[in-house]
């Protein structure tokens, strides 16, 4: 007999109660049985504990399910309760806050269940590659039941399936990678905290839309296709976390510019206990009145996968924050000034920085959000036409900036208006009467900016109120707090006034230079502050980040050293292996349709891929002569096979099979798999390697060489298709691939330009000098690298030189002597399994 049992408890800590959480009109634990019902099985239970037996009760009756209770924190006991009551002899097991499982998924691994039982023995079978909150996992009830009596570890006893599959010494577990429809890991379905259930009500939203109720709930589980397609849809909602900089003296400009995030987007807001910023308060008030929910300011760090995005408006972010935000998903951080900006997936510069030796993804000042009160009245030119000066260096005044300059500015005989947090205490501290009534003391203005076009000049420090100032056309002089700030100013063109030369004459000085008060600047040109950094965000929330594809260690990877930042991707180096990598992006995923193979290929060569099929084959014939030579070297004159990975529409079979090997063919387009099957009359098979079974497509188990003609960039997870490819290649075989080269003269001499045109679709970048190292890990050694794709015409110092002239086949001679070309082919032998 076979049984489903949907483990429950309202216990959870992170989301209390989640499973009668209101869902599309019912509630989270109706939408799981509902869509576990439609699998086949001899009894459905729902297993919970004693404390949440009564409430769930009635969920379970009107949904057919009989309810057991066991232990609340010894689930395995739970489970193994069940199985001695009811009898079952196999059970499916499935947990209550997965409302959108894949029910086809679960059907089909029944399905798979019963027919490896016939042929083979095994305890434990599931599907890897589901969503995270699609798993399903099946095992045997008198295995659960052994494992009990083997197992005191309480991980075991907390999670049941590692009881038996973290124990190989005494259980077989299989774990089958999910059909391709059902294959997505890197999306997400559960319900484990509120950001994850505001998603699932975006799903049902996109789904079902607007009119859902409990009185008109939805009736029907989701099918596959219905939740991939929601999954994919620009409406879901992706969970945000801003995280500004709430220190005392550090101004309010990081918490506002989150805020309005917050509200725009719907984003989170991590806001500590003990946060020190004087304005908080008043500033979350401000936005709630703008539409911030309370639910939206949380006080704890996030935990692993429970946001999509975090972004950071820290000033200067700490190491230890920075690790913690950067483990628990990709960060963008705003003008971030710290040397702990390589942790960081994006940058994004707003206000124009000075001395950072690191780049930006992106550098963009039409993101800040400007006045719309501007000045009318035309530019003072002379210092008689200068009446009235705002000074201010935000709402804390930390140095103690504002008296001493409102004095030396007022000793001008203007008229004075000083930001200050105590207005009375400020007022008896001028001792000069006739300065006293120039100055007025006010306290912290809320909306600042637009106030701001009200006075002549503004005299303020490096921030946001300087470009703001301008954008309302206000004069402005900075106060140069420190060195970096003086230096920003004088880059930026600012009239700057440091700290140490704050005196009437040197304040007079100043507005006698009219001119140099409005300095040019992006921020008063047309587009300025038009663009939505709320809309920009919630772009790069759909964003992805990788780890090292040979390594895989995610905790290593936050760490890599960054190599380059372009406007799509950020690159880095494992410190493990060397492998230069994509660890984060933000494009698209590429379509490997015919478009392709014809529209894209035709932009970039100027014809379609089966128009340059001829020249393609006559690479792909030397590529050939090569492996045959290593792999007969070795071999007696038989006809050996050959899969060749990536085939497309099969140039290098072609050209294989002429030269006398047995041919085979993967590929990922159906359109190209077609035109080898029916007009080059090949084997080939619609798989994605290393997922697939050779001996089920082709009835081959091992082939002599494998290939992959600019196709093993495109695997973001290289470690299991190396292993992959020396599982079905036999001992002495060949692997031959060809590649982009990172240290070709595209890599060296043009870095940046090189890594912003890297194809959004290439998640390895290799180099030459390092593919022996790597391969080596799985057993291959490198008998042959030939660098290919030469362009002298790339080297800096032959702009404009002719291609006949003999500095320009100095530089070929030397590309080709040297290795630096812009791709290259290795050809390697299997020796050993790994």
């Amino acid at each position: 007999m076979t049984i489903i049992a949907v483990q429950c408890r309202l216990s959870s800590t992170r989301l209390p109660g989640k499973a009668l959480k209101i869902l599309g009109g019912k509630t989270v634990l109706d939408w799981t049985l509902a869509a576990m019902k439609k699998v086949k099985a001899d009894e459905y239970y729902v297993a919970t504990d004693e404390a949440s037996f009564d409430e769930l009760a009635p969920v379970c009756e009107r949904n057919g399910f009989k309810i057991f209770k066991g232990p609340l924190e010894d689930v395995l006991a739970r489970y193994c309760n069940l199985i001695e009551e009811t009898k079952a002899d196999v059970v499916l097991r499935a947990t209550a806050d997965n409302p959108f499982l894949f029910y086809e998924a679960a059907d089909s691994l029944v399905e798979e269940f019963e027919k490896r039982s016939q042929t083979e023995d095994f305890d434990y079978l599931t599907y890897t590659g589901l969503p995270h909150g699609s798993g399903i996992e099946m095992f045997k009830a008198a295995s659960l039941l052994k494992a009990r009596a083997l197992t005191n570890l309480a991980y075991d006893h907390e999670h049941v399936g590692p009881s038996l599959y973290n124990h190989p010494e005494h259980f077989r577990s299989l774990f089958i990678p999910a059909p391709q429809a059902f294959n997505y890991p890197n999306l997400r379905t559960t319900i484990d905290t509120a950001a994850d259930f505001k998603r699932a009500q975006s799903i049902i939203k996109i789904i079902s839309g607007d009119k859902v109720s409990e009185k008109n709930p939805v009736k029907e589980p989701y099918s596959t296709e219905q939740i991939l397609s929601a999954l994919e849809s620009p409406e879901l909602y992706k969970p945000i976390l801003t995280v500004p900089c709430v220190k005392k003296g550090k101004g309010t400009g990081h918490l506002r510019r989150c805020l309005q995030i917050a509200v725009d987007t719907g984003a989170n807001v991590y806001i500590p206990e003990d946060s020190g910023l004087e304005e908080k308060d008043e500033l979350l008030e401000d936005a709630k009145k703008n539409g911030l929910l309370d639910e939206q300011i949380v006080s704890r760090l996030p935990e692993k996968n429970e946001y999509d995005l975090i972004v950071t408006d820290a000033f200067t972010l700490d190491r230890e924050l920075a690790l913690s935000l950067s483990k628990a998903a990709p960060v963008l951080a705003i003008d971030e000034g710290s040397l702990n900006a390589d942790l960081c997936d994006c940058l994004l510069d707003i206000i124009p920085s000075y001395g950072l030796e690191r780049p930006a993804n992106i550098s963009d000042p039409t993101f800040v959000t400007l006045p719309q009160h501007k000045r009318t009245a035309k530019k003072p030119e002379s210092i008689d036409e200068i009446k009235s000066l705002l000074v201010t260096v935000g709402g804390e005044d930390p140095a103690d900036l504002v008296l001493p300059s409102s004095i030396a500015f007022a000793s001008s005989g203007k008229k004075i208006t000083a930001i200050v947090q105590n207005p009375e205490e400020a007022e008896l501290r001028v001792t000069d009467e006739d300065l006293r009534k120039k100055i007025t003391f006010i306290r912290p203005v809320h909306n600042l900016r637009e106030q701001l076009s009200q006075y002549d000049v503004v005299v303020t420090h490096y921030g946001f109120t300087a470009f703001e100032a301008l954008a309302a056309g206000c004069g402005v002089i900075l106060l140069g707090t420190t060195a970096l700030h003086v230096n920003l100013a004088v880059k930026y063109g600012f009239a700057c006034l440091p700290v140490s030369q704050i005196n009437s004459e040197n304040a007079l000085s100043l507005l006698k230079k009219t001119a140099s008060l409005y300095p040019d600047s992006p921020f008063t040109k047309e587009g300025a502050g038009k663009k939505s950094l709320g809309d920009f965000v919630k772009a790069l929330a759909g964003g992805k980040r990788f780890v090292c594809p040979v390594c895989r260690d995610e905790k290593a990877s936050v760490e890599n050293p960054i190599v380059a930042r372009t406007t799509l991707h950020t690159f880095r180096r494992c410190k493990t292996c060397g492998m230069l990598y994509m660890s984060w992006t933000h494009a698209s995923d590429k379509n490997y349709n015919s478009s392709y193979f014809f529209e894209d290929y035709k932009k970039q060569y100027g014809k379609t891929y089966l128009d340059d099929f001829k020249n393609i084959k006559k690479q792909c014939v030397r590529r050939t002569s090569l492996v045959d030579m290593l792999y007969r070297s070795d071999h007696k004159a038989v006809t050996p096979a050959v899969l060749d990975i990536g085939c497309a529409f099969g140039p290098y079979l072609d050209a294989a099979n002429d030269s006398g090997w047995q041919v085979f063919g993967t590929d990922i387009s159906k359109e190209a798999v077609d035109y080898v099957q029916n007009s080059l009359h090949y084997p080939a098979a619609v798989a994605s390697f290393p997922d697939f079974d050779p001996v089920s497509e082709f009835g081959v188990k091992n082939f002599d060489a494998v290939t992959m003609w600019y196709v093993i960039e495109h695997f973001q997870d290289l470690d299991s298709v190396l292993r992959g490819v020396s599982k079905i290649l036999k001992n002495g075989g060949i692997f031959a691939f060809s590649t982009p080269s990172a240290s070709g003269v595209s890599g060296r001499f043009n870095t940046q330009s090189f890594f912003q045109n890297s194809p959004t679709d290439h998640f390895t970048l290799w180099e030459p000098g390092r593919a022996a190292s790597i391969l080596k890990r799985y057993g291959f050694k490198v008998c042959k690298v030939v660098s290919t794709g030469h362009h002298p015409e790339r080297f800096p110092n032959l702009k404009g030189q002719k291609s006949t002239s003999l500095k320009f086949a100095l530089y070929s001679t030397a590309s080709h002597f040297f290795g630096l070309g812009d791709t290259f082919e290795v050809y390697c032998k299997k020796e050993k399994d790994c």
